[in-house]
């Protein structure tokens, strides 16, 4: 089944100038400040010196963006395998919390991709520090790393219990990152979460297990939309994670490095010479003509690793945004399976 996308505003004019003003928003949103601190993104540091502070964070943050992020990986008791993503954007600009909602279905056997974008304000404000998220009948509700998500797509609808399994992960510098091409992220991730729940397809409902992973940033990163980059969050069968990232800014690598957590005990930032990513290959989108690599080569630390999406087609497409997301295979020195994320490949 061809990818579909359901647009939110149900007038097309309405549902157009949505996603116009979403696309200037994430594109020109003025460098900021967290209202929380009120002298900058110098003073952002927390008094005991973490910048990030976990269960406190996992709420919503007075930033002018931010985004609430899982993917992950489902089996039946018959093998049957599924991809899912779920992610909550919010923009906030002049006091209005613009929503951004996209969900995801993957279903390997069947070698389809299902996806739906939603647009919209939001009118209800969620519950302080924990996570309240719902929109247009896709919900998010947790706290401290218990998770309940809830979505539907075409045919599929995800009813989904997460648990983490392992510490969170403060990514960057104690979760804190200031982008040499202007603004900053905070940016924290449960990298290993035991999922289970069920997946209805088409009327049956199958019961799932499997893992998922959990991203949270937030911050002044409206320029980061203007940038292009490779994401990839890796969980490898011996209870290792990896997140590996590059970011081009106008055409050239500026940004390069992720973390790495071993099967015990804390997680180690990685910096740019631990990390290489190579693109091999090429696919074409049928419908937005842009071109993504078929598979990467990552050689992290002494790692050799080569990522395969389980299907090319894995492109969420509609008038904004348009990006790559999609569920892999890892081989290689180690075996697993990955999320990768591809953004702002206009060629």
């Amino acid at each position: 089944m061809a990818p579909t996308e359901s647009r939110g505003p149900r007038f097309p004019l309405l549902r157009e100038l949505a996603a116009r003003l979403l696309g200037r928003v994430f594109a020109a949103i003025a460098p900021g400040r967290d209202p929380r601190d009120g002298a900058g993104a110098g003073a952002l540091q927390a008094p005991n010196g973490d910048r990030v502070q976990l269960p406190d964070d996992d709420g919503a943050h007075q930033s002018t963006l931010e985004w609430w992020y899982w993917t992950g990986h489902l089996r039946t008791d018959a093998g049957r395998w599924f991809g899912f993503e779920l992610v909550f954007f919010e923009v906030r600009p002049f006091g209005t919390t613009l929503q951004v909602t996209h969900h995801a279905i993957t279903d390997v056997q069947d070698r389809s991709f299902h996806f739906r974008i939603e647009r919209g304000i939001k009118t209800e404000r969620g519950s302080g520090q924990a996570i309240d998220l719902s929109h247009a009948g896709l919900r998010a509700r947790g706290a401290d790393g218990h998770d309940h998500l809830q979505g539907q797509v075409d045919g599929y609808q995800l009813d989904l219990s997460l648990a983490s399994r392992k510490a969170p992960v403060l990514q960057h510098d104690r979760g804190y990152l200031d982008y040499d091409f202007g603004g900053f992220t905070h940016y924290y991730s449960r990298q290993r979460l035991d999922a289970r729940g069920t997946l209805s397809v088409v009327g049956q409902k199958l019961p799932v297990t499997g893992g998922a992973w959990f991203d949270h940033q937030w911050g002044d990163m409206g320029n980061v939309f203007a940038q292009s980059w490779d994401w990839f969050g890796i969980q490898l069968d011996d209870d290792r994670e990896i997140m590996a990232f590059r970011m081009r800014v106008g055409g050239k690598e500026r940004l390069r490095g992720g973390s790495y957590a071993p099967a015990q005990g804390p997680a180690i930032r990685l910096r740019p010479d631990e990390v290489e990513i190579a693109p091999l290959g090429t696919w074409r989108s049928p419908r937005s003509g842009r071109s993504y690599p078929l598979q990467w080569r990552l050689r992290v630390r002494d790692l050799d690793l080569l990522l395969t999406p389980v299907l090319e087609d894995q492109e969420l497409s509609s008038s904004f945004p348009v990006y790559w997301e999609g569920a892999a295979e890892v081989r290689g020195s180690a075996t697993g399976r990955a999320y990768i994320e591809l953004n702002s490949y206009c060629h």
